[in-house]
This record gives structure tokens, C-alpha cells and sequence, in this order.
């Protein structure tokens, strides 16, 4: 509402206006302010910090931000396109991994299924650490396709 009146200033129609304004960076753009007459005293009110240092404590204030139903999503998703990632690996790391070890199978076996069980519990963890460090990109080197 202060905002208002200081953009009345600017547009004209009025020539000052008087009341407990902060100076804002948007607000001199708009006009000229005087020296302030009174100071406010601002006050943040918080909680006293406990000494709550369980596990359970700590770990329930990770979690906060969202909702159990929302987590399951957000590992439902990671997993989802971990699994994708590795089912449509055409000509990369998981291809190379399964001519190296399977030459002479013709059919899905149970090697080869150990094989696609690793590489997809490995694009698990990469995508999920990826998305739990915020983004931070870890080391291409030692993921087990690379390897």
C-alpha cells in the first residue's frame, strides 16, 4: 500500500506523501525520500533452538518439506527413468557389457539378467544421488558402466 503512494509521486498526482515508509529499492526508483525522521526497531521473534540431536529428529526435519505421498513420487520417478535410462542404452555401456560377458547365449539368461540388475540398481543410485545433492554432477568415472 506504501508502494502506492509513492507511485502517486511519481505519476503526479500527488506532490509528497507523509507516513512510516521503508526505503526500498523499488520505492527510489519511483521517487526522492528525505532523511528519516524516526527509525522502526524490526524484531525477529523465533523459537529458542533445543538440543534435539536424535536421528529421528534430524532426519524428520529433511523430510518436512513434503508430504510422504510426494516422496513416494519423487523415488517412483527416479527410479522410473533410471530404468529407462538403462532400457534404452542403445550401443553404450550396457550393450558392451553384455557382449563381453554373454558371446555365446543367444537367449535373456540369468547372467544377463544380473548384468541389467546392476546396471539399473547403478542408474538408481547415480540419478537419486544426482537429485538429492541438489544437482551437483559426482564423477562420470566411477559409475559401473564406465568402469
Amino acid at each position: 500500500h506504501y508502494t502506492a503512494a509513492v507511485q502517486d509521486i511519481e505519476n503526479g498526482l500527488v506532490d509528497m506523501s507523509i507516513g512510516p515508509f521503508w526505503i526500498t529499492g523499488e520505492r527510489l526508483k519511483l521517487a526522492a525520500f528525505t532523511v528519516p525522521l524516526i527509525y522502526d526497531r524490526t524484531v525477529l521473534v523465533i523459537p529458542k533452538p533445543g538440543s534435539k540431536n536424535s536421528l529421528s529428529y534430524q532426519t524428520s526435519k529433511v523430510l518436512a518439506p513434503f508430504t510422504a505421498g510426494l516422496w513416494g513420487v519423487v523415488i517412483l520417478v527416479i527410479v522410473c527413468t533410471s530404468l529407462l535410462s538403462v532400457w534404452f542404452a542403445n550401443g553404450s555401456a550396457t550393450k558392451r557389457v553384455l557382449r563381453r560377458r554373454t558371446k555365446q547365449q543367444p537367449r535373456f539368461s540369468r547372467q544377463q539378467f544380473g548384468i541389467y540388475a546392476r546396471l539399473s540398481l547403478d542408474s538408481i543410485l547415480e540419478k537419486g544421488l544426482f537429485f538429492f545433492s541438489g544437482g551437483v554432477e559426482q564423477d562420470g568415472g566411477s559409475s559401473l558402466p564406465y568402469k
